[in-house]
């Protein structure tokens, strides 16, 4: 099994504010006895998840399943013994780790969203298995990785053929986690070290700072908020088997770790990184699998990974989180949604349950929890401004808020605010850089309250 990373409660940051909401179970549960590995593909948000079975063949059979529906309703794309790993790859197929048993183990493609599969590109023999794949796009063709019991696997005529790629690496090493960044470094996380490869797979070189027995066993590549090319600020995150969060940056060829954060004695199993677009802010999530009788469930981070918040509200104590996916989205105005799936492994039928969880972020900043005696918007500062003012406004009971900016004909021009906010007084910074010139309104409704008034953008 392949174990990977990825309360109402009102959180409060200088630039943002996230509102949280509980964990909810999919109306629909998989078939398998747990869930192995979770994608959510960004073209379509289909859900996808690889599951293993219970008392084969007579229990719940593994394979990869398929939600189109956000979990309500799951496709059982193959039945058989383990499908152990999934990628949304870069070139627009998935492929994905499949044990059809008494067939070998094989990394299967399909380039139809998982409606066919095929014959596998390779197969491992027996007493083998992938427990990680990874394409590097910078390679004509794409180079294919697998992470084997042996080492990587790699293929550089598109799956036709196939050779260890071992040079650096001791024997015997478990690939747990293989990936490739935005500009075709390659970092393997093995049971005896971290290893980057800066040449495609040819010659490895063991990474520094990862603590005696610690394995790294899951990898997250890390990019700048402005863009997935800035090279040396590309960071890598590495989660371990004992609960710690590893960092290194491209720079160093990821060649040597620092202790981020230490999230508990259990296993990282699932990291995630969200790109809050427009908001210069990313959101993290870690998800983790109990050691022995322990375990600490789901975290976020806001702030690149210095603290993290435990969500763990509508899960069961002690929840055995075996994977973790999400997206983001623009939902409404400024605001933006951070979806979070998580898979059980609970190694029994019907133990791959998944659940669901939201998370919205706006820029709208609650600046003070007191109560105001009235509703009440007040004049933008500065006015003139060049290019950003702040508006501030103040509601005394519980309301749902439109924030809008409009120009002199009365024609909405920027929706600010939309969303349900609780009594309090709150900020709105708007950035007017991509607008020319001129006077503007901003327009606020909240409850029966409504009003507007008059700013200057002045060049």
């Amino acid at each position: 099994m392949k174990l990977l990373v990825q309360k109402f409660f009102i959180l409060f940051l200088v630039s943002v504010c996230i509102y949280p909401q509980t964990w909810q179970q999919t109306a629909g549960t998989p078939e398998g006895s747990g869930v192995t590995d979770m994608i959510v593909r960004q073209v379509n948000q289909h859900v996808f998840v690889t599951t293993g079975s219970f008392n084969w063949p007579n229990g719940d059979m593994g394979g990869v399943r398929r939600s189109t529906d956000e979990g309500v309703t799951w496709e059982n794309l193959n039945n058989v013994f383990v499908a152990r790993t999934i990628i949304d790859a870069p070139d627009g197929n998935l492929y994905a780790s499949i044990w059809d048993f008494p067939q070998d183990e094989g990394l299967y493609r399909s380039t139809d969203n998982g409606n066919n599969w095929g014959t596998p590109l390779v197969s491992v023999p027996s007493g083998d298995n992938i427990f990680s794949i990874a394409l590097n796009t910078t390679t004509t063709p794409n180079t294919i990785f697998a992470g084997t019991r042996n080492g990587p696997l790699r293929s550089t005529d598109n799956g036709v053929s196939w050779a260890p790629v071992t040079n650096g690496i001791p024997a015997n090493s478990w690939v747990r986690d293989i990936e490739v960044d935005s500009g075709g470094y390659v970092v393997a996380a093995t049971t005896n070290g971290l290893f980057s490869s800066t040449n495609n797979g040819d010659l490895w070189e063991q990474a520094t700072g990862i603590a005696a027995g610690d394995t790294i066993v899951k990898l997250l590549f890390d990019y700048p908020s402005s863009t997935e090319n800035a090279f040396d600020n590309t960071r890598l995150l590495g989660g371990s088997d004992d609960g710690n969060v590893y960092e290194a940056v491209r720079e160093s060829k990821y060649l040597f770790a620092t202790l981020g954060a230490l999230l508990g004695p259990s296993e990282i199993s699932g990291l995630f990184v969200g790109v809050l677009q427009g908001l210069n802010k990313q959101m993290h999530g870690a998800g983790t699998f109990p050691k022995g009788s322990f375990g600490i469930g789901f975290y976020t981070s806001t702030d690149d990974g210095v603290t993290w918040q435990q969500n763990n509200n509508g899960l069961q104590s002690n929840p055995p989180i075996s994977a973790l996916a999400g997206y983001t989205e623009v939902s409404r105005g400024s605001m933006i949604d951070v979806h979070f799936y998580i898979g059980y492994f609970e190694n029994m039928n019907g133990g791959a349950r998944t659940f669901h969880t939201k998370y919205t972020v706006t820029d709208v900043e609650q600046v003070s929890s007191d109560i105001p005696t009235n509703y009440q918007l007040e004049q933008n500062y500065p006015n003139p401004f060049n290019p950003s003012t702040k508006i501030q406004f103040s509601i005394p009971q519980t309301s749902y808020v439109v924030l809008r900016v409009l120009n002199t004909l009365g024609q909405s021009v920027g929706l600010l605010v939309s969303q349900e906010l609780i009594t309090g007084t709150y900020n709105y910074n708007w950035d007017a850089t991509n607008f020319p010139s001129g006077v503007y309104f901003y327009h606020i409704k909240a409850g029966d309250f409504i009003e507007t008034k008059k700013m200057i953008l002045l060049r």
